[in-house]
């Protein structure tokens, strides 16, 4: 009985002494065939062969020790090492990625007891990815896809390839096809400018990882995906931008397109809007080596969507017998820009009545009238000139307002106004002629004799006031006006109450505003539409009036405390009300010197001011060292067009800050400044927005030239349609930024669209912390967008850690590789880093100089060369010199500088010479 009761307590104190094991909660992802698996964690306090384990898949048999897999102890754990020919899950009927669960672990000593509280997700088993060999050819830079199979690729939420010869991932190539992976295949499109390998040859795949780490491929050989040839003589084909030279209207005949390598048998085209060639868009009528001349088919546009006009038509790719090749970054549907695009314009005639000189405005409607890029000019009869008798203000495309110029006059005598010819590009062919003598558009008429205005006459006048501010006094000039007249205006304005008038003689009077008062509620004209004399009101124009004066808004500038960094904030936005146009507004801003900056563009309630390259906000005598110290950026004064108005309190609309340390944002893009983001950054691509600039995004893509239907928009089957096919993919709306990330800074939102996670805004009260909401969480991979961005930030914090304080779970090759002192077989930088993306490669994205060498950069050139000719010759002079010297030689040239021999070759008589005797020569 005694020693049964000491056994008791004997077992009693060894389970007592028995820890509990506890197992860092961090999910590897790992493949099937993964030689390791590493589980971290404390209390694994016994000899390696004294611990077994329980490890299995949901629905699967535990694998076996020392069958399966064998167990050896480490410092932080415990490595479980695969035997050969075993799975760690068997992935035959399953979808990847399936979960490997640690039920159970035991130690010899503890008996049947399991000393782990709970069970323990280690690992997601993806299958072991392979590559299948691929040896069809591709060409250097003319293919633009390449597609790559293989088996294990299903589920995977990222692939890296290995290359030999190596390929810069985001750099020379971006993986279109989206994530998590669908099937077992993976899209690589290659990026504007690269190319597949630099020499022609094999492009194989060395390794692959998909989320479990990089996989040796076919040992130290790899497995062929391509192969690379050199471009074939139809790829070498290039396309200028002629939008500057050429304007067209969207209904124009012809189209040229420059360049070189088109074939004179057959060249096709594709275009951003996905018109067609062979007749049911247009047909190439005219065709060499150096240029094509394209024909409209009738009833067909260039751009249909004239809403969207002007804009520009966009050649994308060109097949000249060898396959499509682009002319841009054809994957972002960028290309050449061949054509500026207007829609023809045409005007409506019209049966207004307008006074000769005091009838102000006219307003002509029709279509194709621009907004941007140019202003519309006409020719009327009688003659007109723009500038001198009026000027031209576009509404919209349908409406066009003529504003009479002070002085001038609408006709000489009463007659009809006709618009005989109108031009809408600006160049001298686009001039279009309006039918028969010219479209009607007003009734001239005499003036309202001043016998039925009781002897006032009012001229028209164009000053610009602001509604309140600046402006205090409006003059008003005429002829007849006394003592006492009074006036009636439109909009109305009560005189004593509004303003009060100051006669000053009988060709002037002088408006008062009274003290917070306005001269006009809204923006517009200011017209006098009648005069009071005597008691009695005398219509002034037969009522409609005459203009005195334009008011435009107050202008208000809001306050803001936006960070503005010193030089990477390309554009400062100016919010407020009452802004006009890029001509007539002017800023100034302090501290910033006046000429670091100029006006973008302006809207009704936004300024945008560009810095200029090579300018900061912060002037150089201030200085931003403290990292913390900002300087405020204020309005000093503006000037809408009335006027500068100078506040006497600076408003400030920002904080001048240092530039983000470690954060690329430049505007080193091909298609900066256009109005469209173009580094991938954003996820709509959104029209240009900036005055002037035209809409260079092409609406009508995919839109209006179906490719199942001609232009009449009847359709044609199949046949026709493959016949009809000139595009050079279709449309998968798989893109390629045409840009890197971080070079289209301004058109992406600025510096300060690129987030910073690893901060979390604390009055955001949406803002996620640490959850694991995510679909992916728990999965061994940083799901959030400090990772593969699939969730939202802080909703993956198991495997991304709580914002800001990241401790990712990213697998490495900690476990997998870690017995192979030389896995790779090219163990170099280039090798290694080609699948870690752009950050870690930005030293090595190539530069590409578009713009070709000045006068100035030529001449420079040639002078340097001359100075180094020139430098050559002095130099071996000297070196033949010193050689003769050095053997004793006598040295050329010297007895010029003997005054000896100098002299007395002056004196010694030379019989022997042959000098001819001329009258003014004498010999001694």
């Amino acid at each position: 009985m005694r020693g049964i009761f000491c056994s008791i307590l004997a077992s009693v104190a060894i389970g007592l002494t028995v820890a509990e094991v506890t197992i860092v909660p961090q999910v590897q992802t790992i493949y099937d065939r993964a030689p390791k698996l590493r589980i971290k964690g404390v209390g694994f306090d016994a000899d390696e062969h004294d611990i077994s384990i329980e490890l299995s898949a949901p629905g699967e048999d535990p694998l076996r020790m020392d069958k399966d897999f064998i167990l050896s102890k480490s410092d932080d754990g415990i490595v479980l090492k695969l035997l050969t020919s075993r799975k760690w899950v068997d992935l035959s009927n399953r979808n990847p990625p399936v979960g490997l669960i640690l039920s159970s672990v035991k130690f010899e000593s503890s008996g049947d007891r399991n000393v782990l509280p709970n069970p323990v997700i280690v690992a997601n088993v993806l299958a072991t990815p392979t590559i299948k060999e691929n040896t069809e050819v591709i060409y250097k830079t003319a293919t633009n896809e390449l597609e790559i199979e293989g088996t294990g690729f299903a589920g995977a939420k990222k692939i890296d390839l290995y290359f030999d010869p190596p390929l810069l991932k985001e750099i020379a190539y971006e993986v279109v096809s989206p994530f998590p992976l669908a099937g077992n295949s993976v899209t690589l499109r290659l990026r504007h400018n690269y190319e597949w390998a630099e020499q022609p040859g094999k492009l194989s795949v060395i390794g692959v990882d998909t989320g479990g780490g990089p996989v040796k491929l076919n040992g130290d050989v790899g497995v062929v995906v391509a192969n690379v040839q050199d471009d074939l003589e139809g790829h070498f084909i290039t396309v200028e931008d002629t939008e500057d030279e050429q304007l067209i209207y969207h209904d124009d005949p012809t189209v040229k397109i420059k360049g070189t390598g088109f074939n004179p048998d057959e060249t096709t085209l594709r275009f951003n809007n996905g018109i067609l060639g062979k007749g049911v868009n247009y047909t190439i009528s005219s065709l060499s080596e150096n240029s094509l001349t394209l024909r409209l088919t009738p009833g067909s546009f260039w751009r249909k969507n004239v809403e969207n006009l002007p804009g520009y038509l966009t050649l994308l790719a060109v097949n000249a017998g060898d396959g499509f090749v682009a002319v841009g970054p054809t994957n972002a549907a960028k290309g050449r820009d061949v054509a500026r695009v207007f829609e023809r314009p045409n005007v409506f005639s019209s049966f207004t009545k307008i006074y000769r000189t005091h009838t102000h405005e006219l307003h002509i409607r029709g279509v194709g009238f621009p907004l941007v890029m140019t202003t519309p000019q006409l020719r009327f009869n009688p003659p007109l000139t723009e500038g001198r008798d009026y000027t031209i203000r576009v509404i919209d495309r349908t409406n066009m307002e003529i504003n009479l110029k002070d002085g001038r006059e609408w006709a000489t005598g009463p007659c009809e106004l006709l618009v005989t010819d109108i031009n809408t590009r600006g160049d001298s062919a686009g001039w279009v002629k309006l039918p028969g003598e010219g479209v009607h558009v007003a009734q001239v008429v005499d003036d309202v004799d001043i016998e039925n205005t009781a002897g006032v006459e009012v001229y028209p006048m164009t000053q610009r006031v602001y509604q309140s501010v600046l402006h205090s006094k409006i003059d008003v000039t005429g002829t007849g006006f006394t003592d006492g007249i009074s006036f009636l205006f439109s909009p109305p304005l009560a005189e004593g109450v509004d303003y009060s008038i100051s006669y000053i003689n009988r060709n002037k009077v002088q408006l008062n505003l009274k003290s917070g008062k306005k001269w006009s509620q809204e923006p517009g004209l200011l017209i006098i539409k009648a005069v009071k004399v005597d008691g009695k009101d005398y219509p002034l124009a037969n009522g409609d009036g005459i203009r005195v004066a334009t008011v435009l808004e107050d202008p208000v500038v809001e306050g803001g405390d936006d960070n503005i960094h010193e030089t990477q904030s390309k554009v400062v936005v100016i919010s407020g009300r009452g802004f006009t146009n890029v001509a007539d507004v002017k800023v100034v801003l302090r501290p910033t010197v006046p000429g670091a900056y100029k006006v973008l563009s302006v809207s009704d309630d936004t300024i945008r001011l560009q810095l200029k390259p090579d300018y900061d906000w912060l002037p150089s005598f201030l200085s931003l060292a403290d990292s913390d110290k900002k300087y405020p950026l204020q309005v000093s004064s503006i000037d809408t067009g009335a006027g500068d108005i100078v506040f006497d309190s600076p408003i400030t609309i920002g904080q001048i800050v240092k530039d983000r340390e470690g954060v690329v944002c430049d505007d080193s893009c091909e298609f900066a400044f256009d109005g469209v983001c173009d580094d991938g950054t954003e996820d709509e691509m959104y029209y240009n927005y900036y005055e002037g600039g035209g809409y260079y995004m092409d609406d009508d893509f995919g839109g209006y030239y179906g490719y199942g239907q001609y232009a009449n928009g009847e359709a044609y089957d199949d046949e026709e349609e493959y016949w009809y096919d000139d595009y050079y993919m279709e449309d998968d709306q798989l893109m390629v930024s045409a840009c890197l990330k971080g070079t289209d800074c301004t058109d992406c939102g600025g510096v300060d669209a690129i987030v910073d996670y690893s901060n979390i805004d604390s009055s955001d009260s949406n803002a996620v912390v640490c959850t694991n909401t995510c679909p992916y969480a728990r999965d061994g991979q940083c799901d959030d967008p400090r990772g593969a961005n699939y969730c939202i930030l802080g909703t993956d914090c198991q495997d991304c850690g709580r914002v800001g304080a990241d401790n990712f779970t990213m697998t490495d090759d900690d476990g997998w590789w870690d017995d192979d002192d030389d896995y790779w077989t090219f163990n170099d930088g280039v090798f290694l880093d080609q699948a870690k993306g752009l950050e870690a490669n930005r030293h090595r994205v190539k530069v590409v100089h578009t713009e070709s060498a000045g006068a100035a950069a030529v001449f420079l050139t040639m002078l340097e060369g001359m100075v180094y000719t020139v430098g050559a010759i002095f130099a071996a002079a000297a070196l033949y010199l010193l050689s003769r010297w050095y053997k004793g030689q006598s040295i050329p040239f010297m007895q010029v500088f003997n005054p000896e021999s100098s002299a007395a070759a002056d004196l010694e008589m030379q019989p022997t010479r042959r000098m001819p005797i001329t009258p003014d020569v004498i010999r001694t």
